[in-house]
């Protein structure tokens, strides 16, 4: 960590270091767009996301304090994600109905998994809502914006915290008015960690490969021989069990 304390004071003794530090930094804005492109609109330009992110790692160098003892990786990823997230916010790109979709779905496994003690199947889910099995895929896509936002590792092999955005902020609606930068206690996200525990070996699995391992949908579609789509609803109802319990803690 001093190490890169040290490298990030040196960038910002001229202008041509700090030019060349931002650069060295641009894979990262490139990392986390990649990562969250899926959250925006068809019609949205990953220029005009890189653009986004790009502004917002240079306000990281500009503000970041290595006196802190942080990686300036982890802070400027932070920066990044919050700054994708507030776009978000304000594209409002969701619609109003999908997002009672979704918080109607969110309600139902809470109740089913508060009636059978456990975390209910997709089978269950579909009896209670009355619908089909293409039916419940259908709702799934429709509510897959709200539940594809990346989780992120809060601490890091060590251990120590690290800056990226929590796994208690990426399970709330990317349209709702949260400070992107608000860090949660070491508590909670270890209580969020207990919930991933309890899911069913294939959905945990497939949640660690896509969030953890950042394997591609194509990547973890062949590793357990099925289509993309049904790896995508996979996630999506993983990431939806876990935002409705973690709303039942909270």
């Amino acid at each position: 960590m001093q190490e890169a304390a040290k490298r990030y004071k040196n960038a910002m003794l001229s202008d041509a270091k700090r030019d060349k530090f931002i650069v060295d930094y641009l894979p990262l804005v490139k990392s986390v767009v990649l990562r969250m492109k899926h959250n925006f609109p068809d019609n949205c330009q990953l220029e005009d996301m890189y653009g986004i992110g790009a502004r917002a790692l240079i306000v990281s160098v500009n503000q970041f304090d290595p006196s802190k003892g942080k990686s300036f990786g982890n802070y400027a990823a932070m920066r990044i994600r919050g700054a994708l997230l507030d776009e978000l916010r304000r594209l409002d790109y969701l619609p109003r109905s999908n997002r009672a979709k979704a918080k109607s779905l969110q309600q139902t496994i809470l109740e089913l998994e508060s009636r059978n003690k456990r975390i209910p199947t997709e089978e269950e889910i579909q009896k209670e809502l009355s619908i089909s099995e293409k039916e419940y895929h259908a709702l799934l896509k429709d509510t897959q914006p709200v539940t594809f936002v990346p989780i992120e590792n809060q601490f890091d092999n060590h251990g120590q915290e690290n800056e990226s955005t929590s796994l208690l902020e990426t399970l709330h609606d990317p349209t709702e008015q949260t400070s992107s930068e608000h860090l949660e206690s070491k508590e909670r996200v270890e209580k969020l960690r207990d919930l991933i525990k309890e899911l069913p070996d294939q959905q945990k699995k497939i949640l660690m490969l896509y969030y953890y391992e950042e394997l591609r949908l194509s990547e973890i579609a062949k590793v357990f021989e099925l289509s993309e789509g049904r790896i995508s609803q996979i996630l999506s109802q993983s990431v939806l069990t876990l935002k409705a319990q973690f709303k039942s803690l909270t």
